[in-house]
Parts: C-alpha cells; structure tokens; sequence
C-alpha cells in the first residue's frame, strides 16, 4: 500500500447515557453519540498531516481510533498497510503517539528515568534503551536538562519529553495531538520548528498533527482535513482548498497615472476581470490607485497590456490570499 494511513467510511458512536424518564420508558432503546461519520482521508508516506477543526471535531477520536486505543463502528482503517481491527500489535510497534496534557510522567524521576521506564514498557532491552534514550535526547535538544525531576520541568521540556517517548521505538507516523497546546509563543515556535525541520525534513517520518491552531496548521501542513461535527468537510493542501472554496484568484495591482486613463482603460475589463477600485492611496510619487482583481482566468496578462496601452505605470502587481483562519470560517459556516 502506498499510503501510510487510509480510512474507508470510518465512522464511531459512543453510548449516551440516559435520563430517569428514558429508563423507565425505554429501557432497552440505546442511546448514541456520532463522534465520527462516513470518514474518508489518505494520508502519503513522509508527510505532514494536519487534521484542522473545533473542539468537539473528531480529532481526537480518529487518532484513538488510528492508534487502535478504540475500534470504529463501521468501515476500514489501515495503518502501514495494516487494519486497526486485525493487526493492533503490529500498528502500535510502528507509531507514536504525543498528548498536549502530559500526566502520566511521574514527577520524582528524572526525565532520563521516565524514558528508561516507558522504554522497559516497550520491550527495549537494556542496550537498546541506553542508546535510544541517547538518540531522542539529542533530537529533541533535551541536553542536560534530561537528567532534572521532571517536577522542575518547564511547560516547554516537558513537552519535548512527551515527543521524546514518543520517538522512543523510533515509529515511522507520529500522531501529535494539540503538541502547542498551553505553551507561550516561543517555545511553541521552537516545537513546530522542531516538528517540521527535524521529524519530517530530516528523519522523513510521517506525522498526523490534531490542532485548532489556524497559524501552526498552515505554516506547517502539507495537506489538511477540515473537520466539524464528525465529518471532514474539505481535505486537500491549502492552495487546493482555496480553488475548491472560491474557484477564483485574488489580485493586487498598484497604478499610477491619470484618473481618466485609469477609468478609460478599465471600463471594458472591470466585469471580465471582477475589478474593484480604484482606491487612491497616499505616495509621493504622483497619483497611486490600488486596483483588486478577482478572477477565474488563468492569467491576467492581457489585463496588464491593456493598462500599459493606456499609459497606466504599473507600480507592483501581486496574489492576495485570504488566510487559513478566514477560510476556515467560510467553510464551517456555509452549508
């Protein structure tokens, strides 16, 4: 199989639990909860993932469910080629899995002594645990500080130790749930960084990152999925979405020249090409106009020739595209 993950209609319920009334009424009706429904997404070998959506999306109940720490409902999940109903050993051999709410360190060891007991855990002989502990230490840049109690840990180190144990069987797809979650700007800067140059550039591994970050996913990710209520509504890269969602481009022209040129050589082009403007805008070089452009064409040359047939200096000429966070919003609000 050539892709590292691969849902087929995967869909999970959970039971609801029931009121006084319901279980006198209805005692043997179940009541469920579609946390996932109908999910459909194929993630390539070596890339950056990102499953993009509120609280309450279903991010988190599809990484359990690709982790094998829950079984779907319905449909197929497969990871490496693996299904998540069949072969849960073999999958979890093969994976890590980080939290952004690390509570299950133990804060009188040392951050050294909690890789040694989660790598016990994982069946690592002793050699095998020196030297992996070494590797993952250096990668996350835990230095000297892996031999501190991890109680004296900051939000930051704690973090990296959390991707540090993750990376302990050394897996090649890392699920990150919410990894910059509750970590001042710099320090999560430092981990996406760390996230993008380290696991995906340099050790090529495949890595699912859950967040409701709009900046993280999109400096990050190579592809997303848009979820909300339990379905993924659009997955694709950000410039893929951006077509789908508005099947046009934006431009930004920026003229100087007369206002009657400018409007002489506009008025047969400003419906073919969606203009908007002239906007006067302050220079010191003469009269400058702002000119945006919305259009499905694949090129606006001739929009351009015509301006300098007219004598319109044409100053910067530009796309404009609209931000992650606002396409998000039009893509949850629409129906």
């Amino acid at each position: 199989m050539s892709h590292a993950i691969e849902t087929v209609g995967v869909t999970k319920r959970f039971p609801q639990p029931k009121g006084y009334r319901e279980l006198l009424t209805s005692p043997l009706k179940r009541k469920e909860i579609t946390a996932l429904e109908d999910i459909n997404i194929k993630v390539m070998k070596g890339e950056l993932f990102g499953l993009l959506g509120p609280n309450g999306a279903g991010k988190t109940t599809l990484i359990k469910i690709l982790c094998t720490l829950i079984l779907p409902n319905e449909g197929r999940a497969f990871v490496n080629g693996h299904d998540v109903m069949k072969c849960g050993r073999k999958i979890r051999k093969s994976i890590g899995y980080v939290v952004s709410e690390e509570r299950s360190f133990y804060w009188r060891l040392t951050g050294r002594q909690n890789l040694k007991f989660f790598a016990t855990l994982n069946n690592l002989t002793s050699p095998q645990s020196r030297e992996r502990i070494d590797q993952v230490v250096q990668l996350t840049g835990l230095g000297a500080d892996i031999d501190k109690v991890f109680k004296d840990y900051s939000s930051g180190m704690r973090q990296k130790l959390a991707i540090a144990r993750g990376l302990l069987t050394n897996p090649e797809i890392l699920f990150l749930d919410e990894p910059t979650r509750n970590l001042d700007p710099l320090i999560a800067q430092d981990v996406r960084t760390f996230i993008r140059e380290r696991l995906v550039n340099a050790e090529r591994k495949t890595v699912v990152l859950a967040t409701h970050n709009m900046h993280e996913a999109e400096k990050l990710c190579d592809r997303i999925a848009i979820m909300d209520r339990g379905h993924v509504k659009l997955c694709d890269s950000l410039n893929k979405i951006r077509q789908l969602v508005d099947g046009e481009t934006k431009y930004v022209l920026k003229v100087n020249g007369a206002m009657e040129r400018l409007s002489d050589a506009l008025s047969d082009m400003c419906h073919e090409y969606g203009i908007r403007g002239p906007i006067a805008e302050p220079s010191s070089s003469g009269p400058l106009f702002r000119l945006e452009v919305r259009t499905v064409k694949e090129s606006i040359s001739p929009l351009l020739e015509e301006l300098l047939r007219n004598d319109i200096n044409v100053q910067a000429c530009y796309p404009e595209c609209e931000s992650l966070e606002e396409l998000f919003g039009r893509i949850i609000r629409r129906q």
